[in-house]
């Protein structure tokens, strides 16, 4: 299976998700997310997406050649489910001058490579009394207030209210209605860490301070997205009961439908930035030195 087939298949789904009301990433962020069922590995960004809109009870994927050299079988007439390894290589030119000399000449290349895996559920290995590793208790529920407190605090990012929710790259503010001018509680946090998402964009490169972010541009778009599944990443990771906010957070994403037909580039984008984004918020990963954080004028990011 080819890569650009794999990212086809991903955006149908997700998009097919969208179309019945579901949001395609709304899955509790625990260490039972889906890995690999032989080095345990847990798949990350848009394989974990895509992963965790099945419907198995068991988070082990692999191979069919995985499971073949453990002896276990695919039962007939199973479908497997694609999935991508962004990866780098260097390619390495040597020339030659006029005086013989050599000189080498090295320049990285990404590349996509397409995987079909398989749920373990989809083999024989109840019949072959195959033992699986044990599954963790979920992680502790962190607070959400506690959450958005700990981040603000570590980057010295202003939180102040009013009657709008923006991000301001320009002076660092996260700009929010306090939480008794929200239906529910639920809606507030979701918002806010849709703000904080955007706050993370400077920080991890997605934009810097002089790009425009207003609404109509390409980094606008873009960086909706990344804010909306960062913020359901985080919904999940702190425990939000989303019956309160995914019929709205529906409604919003449906607007994306089109746009994901047109760019299948889009999703994955979208999900590894807002991965990452979300990590960072909680302290998962080291800060990227940007270099861009500075005060150099550039419109909010609002909504």
């Amino acid at each position: 299976m080819k890569a650009a087939d794999v990212k086809a298949q991903i955006n149908e789904r997700i998009i097919k998700s969208l179309s019945e009301g579901k949001i395609p990433w709304l899955k509790p962020w625990t260490e039972n997310g889906p890995r690999n069922l032989f080095s345990g590995r847990a798949y990350t960004g848009l394989n974990r997406l895509i992963l965790g809109l099945s419907s198995y009870p068991l988070p082990f994927w692999a191979t069919y050649r995985q499971y073949l050299a453990a002896g276990l079988q695919v039962q007939f007439g199973e479908h497997g489910t694609g999935i991508i390894y962004a990866g780098r290589t260097v390619k390495t030119d040597t020339k030659t001058d006029e005086n013989g000399k050599e000189t080498e000449n090295k320049k990285q290349i990404r590349f996509l490579k397409a995987f079909v895996v398989f749920n373990i559920a989809q083999t024989d290995y109840q019949e072959k009394g195959y033992k699986l590793p044990d599954l963790k208790e979920n992680a502790h529920l962190l607070g959400c207030d506690a959450v958005i407190q700990d981040y603000t605090d570590r980057h010295s990012i202003r939180v102040t209210a009013g009657n709008r929710a923006a991000y301001s790259p320009q002076m660092d503010i996260i700009t929010c209605p306090e939480i008794g001018q929200f239906r529910t509680s639920e809606y507030y946090y979701a918002t806010m860490f849709h703000e904080c998402i955007h706050s993370t964009g400077p920080r991890l490169d997605r934009f810097k301070r002089t790009d425009p972010v207003c609404f109509g541009s390409d980094t606008y778009g873009r960086e909706e997205l990344v804010a909306e599944i960062g913020s359901a990443y985080l919904a999940a990771l702190t425990g939000i009961d989303s019956t309160a906010i995914i019929q709205n957070q529906a409604a919003y994403l449906q607007n994306w439908a089109t746009a994901i037909k047109a760019d299948a580039d889009l999703v994955m984008y979208a999900a590894g930035r807002a991965e990452k984004a979300a990590d960072f918020m909680i302290g998962a990963s080291a800060p990227v030195p940007t270099g861009a954080i500075g005060t150099d004028a550039a419109e909010e990011v609002t909504a």
